[in-house]
């Protein structure tokens, strides 16, 4: 949209110097051949209107000539692009903060996750000694329980004395 203001200027600009250079040739033709001042152009409507147009102009303070307007857009099409690079930069700044926050979360949950799989290794570790040594004590009963069978039996069945004969 700038683009076409910033042309829509140039091609008014164009049109008013081709005018007046047109004009001013008129009038050094004029002078030349002796005509007088107050005559010049007046079966020119294009003449008249031009400085018409250009007396008529109200520049507010600051404003340029129409040659300095083609300068004056393009400077309003530069703030402009200056004020959206400068959303832009705004934008990626916010966006990588996100993504610094979202990684910073994303690591504490790994660092989090971890600390609960070495939680869950010691306690399989220490489980699985509990369950060796359980193993153990079982071997250990089950060694002591036939001991015991054996002398139960030995007292349930008293071996004949040799001394009965």
């Amino acid at each position: 949209m700038c683009g076409q203001i910033g042309r829509l200027g140039i091609m008014e600009a164009e049109e008013i110097y081709i005018n007046q250079t047109s004009m001013q040739a008129a009038a050094v033709k004029d002078e030349q051949r002796g005509t007088p001042a107050n005559r010049k152009g007046v079966d020119d409507p294009n003449y008249a209107n031009i400085p018409v147009i250009l007396r008529k102009q109200d520049h507010p303070k600051g404003s340029h000539s129409p040659s300095k307007s083609e300068d004056s857009v393009m400077s309003q099409e530069l703030l402009v692009l200056k004020m959206e690079i400068s959303n832009v930069s705004i934008s990626t700044r916010e966006w990588e903060v996100g993504q610094r926050k979202g990684w910073s979360y994303v690591k504490q949950s790994l660092s989090n996750a971890k600390q609960s799989i070495d939680l869950a290794n010691r306690n399989v570790q220490a489980g699985n000694e509990k369950l060796k040594k359980l193993t153990e004590d079982i071997t250990q009963i089950k060694t002591q329980l036939q001991q015991i069978s054996v002398v139960l039996k030995k007292m349930q069945n008293p071996q004949p004395t040799q001394s009965t004969r």
